[in-house]
């Protein structure tokens, strides 16, 4: 372990690893020091990179990325470039991977070339398919599955799926895919992140916290109650709706009967009708088998609303 040479530097003597190593310090990093690859952050890759070419070729949009090949290595993509897949298996499907990678011949890298690639990882054909692996130090971009009845790129049963992750620059919000992407992230206290959905969430004691609004939780409402019913044994409950609907639920119980007292009708309430300020209830003698006349009781009730 030693300071490694700086860049931008009169001596210049900085090499390679030195800049990587360097570049460190501007990418996201989890709490063991791990940076976060990916994509950057646009309007277009929020809505995908490849897509369905001319005939076998897949498409690859302009981009910007952060790979990982012993330390942050930047690799930019000005224009839309095709890359072309192997014909559709005679039988069953395949999964094709599409990665982007820095190759480099220097040690301790050993590829045959240097310079960036795109590249399709070509999949084993099965009745359930399974994504080939990752080559080491690319970027997989997005998994392609190929029926055996596709004649190009753009056939019935050709499924494209974006799997880039996004990168981030230090200190910065993470955005993750899916929970499962989330989840796999050791997030060092503090460090916030949100998913695709918009759901926000915050490192906390090493678990992630959602910071999600409480609007999106259930709103209810709930109160005591004594009333004396119409004629036909219906009655109404006011409610303030959050959202100008009427509750998703409500219900009453009537009781509770205190030392002394009982229910020998056993009367219950039926829910009748519902809008945005009130919901009516119908009250049911279980004794007699029939709706109750008019009426006096008291019980609580409950509305809720989803969100």
């Amino acid at each position: 372990m030693t300071l490694r040479n700086g860049f931008p530097a009169v001596s210049d003597a900085a090499d390679q690893f030195d800049i990587r190593a360097a570049l460190r310090a501007t990418t996201a990093q989890d709490a063991n020091g791990n940076i976060k690859t990916g994509v950057s952050i646009t309007a277009k890759s929020l809505t995908g990179l490849v897509t369905a070419g001319n005939g076998m070729n897949s498409d690859i949009a302009a981009f910007d990325a952060v790979t990982n090949r012993y330390g942050p290595v930047w690799l930019s993509n000005d224009g839309t470039i095709s890359v072309k897949h192997a014909a559709a298996p005679s039988a069953n499907s395949r999964i094709d991977l599409i990665c982007i990678k820095q190759n480099e011949t220097a040690s301790p890298a050993s590829d045959p070339t240097d310079g960036p690639e795109a590249i399709i990882v070509t999949g084993t054909p099965a009745v359930d398919p399974v994504t080939p692996a990752t080559p080491e130090g690319a970027l997989a971009l997005a998994r392609v599955t190929i029926p055996s009845t596709a004649t190009s790129m753009t056939s019935t049963g050709v499924i494209y799926e974006q799997m880039y992750p996004f990168t981030a620059s230090a200190g910065a919000d993470l955005l993750f895919r899916s929970e499962t992407e989330k989840d796999a992230w050791t997030p060092w206290e503090g460090q916030k992140c949100r998913l695709l959905d918009g759901n926000e969430y915050q490192a906390k004691s090493g678990v992630w916290v959602s910071l999600t609004p409480a609007e999106y939780a259930p709103y209810i409402q709930c109160a005591g109650h004594t009333v004396t019913t119409g004629d036909d044994g219906t009655f109404w409950v006011g409610v303030k709706s959050p959202n100008g609907k009427p509750p998703d639920y409500a219900s009453y119980t009537v009781g509770p009967f205190g030392t002394g007292f009982n229910d020998e009708d056993g009367i219950i309430a039926h829910l009748w009708d519902v809008t945005a300020t009130g919901v009516r209830f119908r009250l049911y003698t279980t004794r007699y088998q029939r709706w109750c006349g008019k009426t006096a009781i008291f019980g609580k009730w409950i509305a809720v609303w989803r969100h």
